[in-house]
């Protein structure tokens, strides 16, 4: 069971590799932008507080993507290793777990810091809207995305992946 498990995890991280530089380039500077005027509007920011806000997003932003290149580079490995049809070690696929369950929980604690140091801008009401904001924007871009494609889609009405269920990590 620990083996299916852990070859489940790898198979997840090297998944996420798959991206497309140039188009990930320019959709991800349309959603920074959409991002900021979302960000400006629902923390309903004064000119003073998004003069300091924005600068510390985008050092958090920074970091949160050297993070993101690690995970990359840690599935590039994985994947690397995998095509050439070299054996697998049990230690090896830990190792890579491993490191991949520290660099998320890395991204956690940058998460947390940032929300946390925020409270010499923002209100305690502006905390709470920021630190639900990320799961109320991917929420609508789901809803908007579902409606670009047609209510019913390829699946049939209310069929995800996983006929209708909610997708929760394993």
């Amino acid at each position: 069971m620990k083996h299916i498990l852990l070859l489940i995890f790898v198979s997840g991280l090297i998944a996420q590799d798959f991206d497309h530089p140039e188009r990930d380039h320019e959709r991800s500077e349309k959603m920074e932008m959409m991002m900021v005027w979302k960000l400006t509007d629902e923390l309903d920011l004064s000119p003073e507080q998004a003069e300091k806000f924005f600068p510390r997003l985008r050092k958090h932003r920074n970091e949160l993507d050297e993070v993101k290149k690690m995970e990359r580079a840690l599935a590039g490995e994985m994947r690397k290793k995998m095509g050439e049809d070299e054996d697998l070690s049990g230690k090896d696929v830990k190792n890579t777990v491993k490191k991949a369950t520290e660099l998320r929980k890395e991204v956690v604690d940058l998460e947390s810091k940032f929300l946390l140091g925020m409270d010499d801008i923002l209100s305690p009401r502006q905390l709470a809207i920021l630190g639900m904001f990320k799961q109320k924007m991917m929420k609508n871009i789901r809803g908007e995305l579902k409606e670009h494609h047609g209510k019913e889609g390829k699946r049939g009405k209310n069929m995800g992946r996983r006929g209708g269920k909610k997708r929760r990590g394993f």
